[in-house]
């Protein structure tokens, strides 16, 4: 123990001899361990770390799906009722549904985060109330009266804890709820996007209970004892089928998935995105132990002699190499150090700019785990970085050594070898990085290419929500947008204002079968379906969506009689290839029909194909109806203006709160913020991507500058001589920098065949660009070669400088 006392000693003063050696060693080494352990603490968090729930070990979504794919839907009420009474491996299974709620406050409309949800949603989640009772069955059913169980927080705040609370009644949405409980502070549901703070039942869908195409609510189950969830969705499987033969309507082609719940919450694509970041920040901490296993390989080259003299006068091996194991374990502990400044750093960054992206991010953060893993991995590179130098160095040739002048050694042939390929290592690590920033830059500039159908530039929307039992009357529905569409249009600098539900980026979609007219009815599978947009006629001009063929919507749109249609060109192309469409009249549309809207609607129009709610899928079918035959209680206003819209965010806004205030107005924003919003996942891994890509770019750089300074200064007379012997300043240039872009040249040779196989892991990342793109990878090798030729220039510059008589006299 005391011998090692003393190697630390030695080594720490060794260290605080080179300062400027020390200094870069840590800071290469701190880039690695802080990178490794910011993506580390994302997968603990998210992935090693069980979800808020209960034995969420036993607890499962229960996801609706087509047949031919594995993606997530919802599922209706009737269905949800007869998979809790036909299942038996299933303890419990309780629906809900997320969903915001309006709060009329003295008159004024505010929104709070909330769920709707089956009588037994807490009990399957094990939650016990601090105050009050739970929901009972009665009160999920249509027709009974609201009951609401608040949030802790919202508890706190709203009715400053106290218990007269309970009893109390709050109008949501327009509707009162008494108030019958009251959540534990630690409550948590990870499948909610906003943060719950109002539950009540699901009660008030009304009619979406009784209809079994109605989808409308999430499934969550917990296994009964014993239960497996192979046999779990075995039975589900079974009990799809049976529904399907039953209600082959509603339920044909459908199957029931079940999926462990901490995989709903970070879902497969997640978790690859994840390791595919703990793959790039492990290339980015080989890459700064080669870079540094090549620095204290040049300083221990530069020590040669000191260990052989010392070999000479009795240390053995044992001890050399314990001392340079030292002072690697000093520089590993500082980079640790240093590296956990930089993960906090780096996590702030992940939370601010992935929390739209990676669930739970609130709980990402450093804990003991994380330290283990810091700690781990420091050692591991302690012995890394030490390899090399301690088998080298640790054994010196004292006779071969002993006769060779201290300034002109090179340390031989096997160490110019040794740090000759560690260059080509970090050159071939770097390069695979560089190219998966590459990809993910381009594939994120072709997203953003991507023309959305329609002008989104000076455009500013908003969502409302009319709330007041008035506006379930479609008259006055209709009456108040229009009233607001003319305060709107008089605003300075709009050009022109419109009305659609839903809006393009807004998040929302309604989707439905219809039947065309004249046609025989198809099977339930094979019904043609579509999404539907209810709007206003301003619409189309003033979002700038080509008119392909008919008319576009007019002021004699009324209800009444036969409603009017448009159709996008991607409905036309499937269901009226090579048909004179204009004229011909569908019916049976399930979107939000009111009493008095048309049953039939004839197609006046096509529109060209918008993107609605992500530039990465591709348009869908659409039908659009006259908001004056088809009105909604929700929707988008928005405003198309000669100048910034943002400037108009204060008047759009008063202009819209003025005709009601209990009309819920939210996400005022220019449609450019809420289009860059869903690309926001790309940007997010492409600036990831990016980060990682420049560090290893820097490492890179340093490391190939240092060996070719080391390989200067040791070949200094060498280069004398040739100078004096007639030797012009550009073949000491060619010379130096050729050996630099030689060792770059083997490195992406190498880095490109290992590229070309683990780029593909981030295939599923990319958007409309190869993981073997060819473009890219010659890019991204010149950009490296032209960077090398850089750090290879301004030691072989230095070389130039060299004067024959001073080099000469080196020795």
């Amino acid at each position: 123990m005391n011998e090692l006392w003393q190697d630390l000693r030695h080594g720490a003063r060794r260290l605080g001899k080179r300062p400027g050696f020390t200094l870069v060693a840590v800071i290469t080494l701190a880039l690695g361990l802080g990178a490794n352990t910011a993506i580390f603490s994302v997968i603990n968090a998210l992935i090693l770390r069980a979800p808020h729930i209960a034995d969420s070990q036993q607890v499962a979504a229960l996801w609706s799906t087509p047949k031919d794919k594995h993606t997530e839907g919802y599922v209706s009420y009737l269905d949800l009722q007869d998979w809790r009474s036909r299942s038996r491996t299933f303890a419990s299974i309780a629906g809900y549904k997320p969903n915001g709620f309006t709060l009329l406050t003295d008159g004024q409309a505010e929104r709070v985060g909330g769920l709707k949800v089956t009588a037994n949603f807490l009990s399957l989640l094990e939650v016990t109330l601090v105050r009050g009772r739970d929901f009972v069955p009665a009160e999920e059913k249509g027709g009974a009266e609201g009951v609401v169980i608040l949030g802790y927080e919202y508890w706190q705040s709203r009715f400053g804890g106290r218990e007269s609370a309970l009893g109390q009644s709050l109008t949501l949405s327009g509707r009162p709820f008494t108030i019958i409980g009251i959540l534990p502070k630690d409550f948590e549901f990870p499948l909610a996007e906003d943060n719950a703070q109002l539950l009540t039942t699901i009660a008030s869908e009304e009619g979406n209970l009784e209809e079994r195409g109605a989808h409308v609510l999430k499934a969550l189950g917990r296994l009964g004892q014993g239960a497996t969830f192979t046999a779990a969705q075995a039975e589900m499987k079974v009990i799809a089928d049976g529904l399907a033969e039953q209600f082959p309507r509603q339920d044909a082609g459908v199957t029931t998935a079940v999926v462990p719940v901490d995989e709903q919450i970070v879902g497969p694509e997640v978790r690859k995105v994840l390791f595919v970041l703990l793959g790039a920040v492990g290339f980015i901490l080989l890459i700064a132990c080669t870079n540094l296993t090549n620095l204290l390989l040049v300083q221990a080259s530069a020590r040669r002699k000191e260990l052989a003299l010392r070999a000479a006068l009795g240390a053995r091996s044992g001890r050399i190499a314990r001392q340079l194991l030292a002072e690697s374990l000093l520089l590993s502990a500082l980079a640790g150090v240093a590296g956990l400044l930089l993960a906090f750093l780096g996590l702030s960054a992940i939370r601010s700019l992935g929390q739209n992206q990676l669930p739970r991010l609130q709980e990402v953060g450093i804990d003991g785990r994380v330290l283990l893993f810091t700690l781990a991995v420091s050692i591991l590179t302690t012995v890394l970085v030490s390899l090399i130098p301690v088998f080298k160095m640790s054994r010196p040739d004292v006779n071969e050594v002993l006769k060779t002048g201290a300034k002109s050694m090179g340390g031989g042939r096997s160490l110019v070898f040794w740090r000759d390929s560690l260059v080509v290592a970090e050159v071939a690590l770097g390069l695979v990085l560089l190219l998966g920033a590459g990809l993910m830059t381009v594939s994120f500039k072709r997203l953003l290419n991507v023309d959305p159908g329609f002008d989104p530039t000076n455009v500013l929307a908003g969502q409302i929500s009319m709330t007041r039992a008035v506006y379930e009357e479609s008259d006055q529905r209709i009456h108040y947008v229009n009233q607001t569409l003319e305060r709107l249009r008089a605003l300075p600098g709009v050009e022109s204002a419109a009305f659609v539900a839903p809006m393009p980026f807004s998040g929302g979609n309604v989707g439905s079968d219809f039947r065309i007219e004249g046609r025989p009815e198809p099977e339930p599978a094979d019904a043609p379906g579509a999404s539907n947009r209810s709007v206003t006629p301003e619409y189309f001009q003033a979002m700038r969506i080509p008119l392909l063929k008919g008319r576009f919507f007019n002021d004699h749109d009324q209800r009444g009689g036969v409603g009017a249609a448009i159709i996008n060109a991607s409905l036309a192309r499937r269901y009226f290839p090579d048909e004179d469409l204009l004229g011909q009249r569908i019916t049976k549309i399930g979107a939000n029909q009111n009493d008095g809207d048309p049953e039939h609607w004839e197609i006046v129009g096509v529109v060209g194909d918008v993107h609605h709610a992500s530039l990465i899928k591709a348009a869908a079918p659409e039908i659009y109806l006259p908001y004056e035959q088809n009105s909604w209680t929700w929707g988008n206003f928005f405003v198309r203006t000669g100048g910034n819209p943002a400037a108009l965010t204060k008047s759009f806004t008063e202009e819209i709160r003025s005709g009601d205030r209990t009309v819920l107005l939210t996400r005022v924003r220019p449609l450019v913020d809420a289009i860059a919003d869903t690309a926001s996942a790309t940007r997010f891994y492409a600036f990831l991507f990016t980060a990682f890509g420049v560090t290893g770019l820097i490492l890179i750089l340093t490391g190939l500058y240092g060996v070719v300074s080391f390989a200067v200064a040791q070949h200094t007379q060498e280069i004398g001589i040739r100078m004096a012997l007639g030797a012009r300043s550009k073949d000491v240039l060619k010379m130096v920098i050729g050996h630099g872009l030689a060792l770059t040249a083997v490195g992406i040779l190498i880095g490109v065949v290992a590229a070309s196989a683990l780029t593909r892991l981030m295939a599923s990342l990319l958007f409309e660009v190869s993981a073997t793109d060819t473009i890219t990878f010659v890019a991204t090798s010149s950009l490296l070669v032209l960077m090398a030729l850089v750090a290879c220039w301004i030691p072989a510059r230095r070389a130039t400088k060299i004067e024959p008589v001073a080099a000469l006299r080196y020795e």
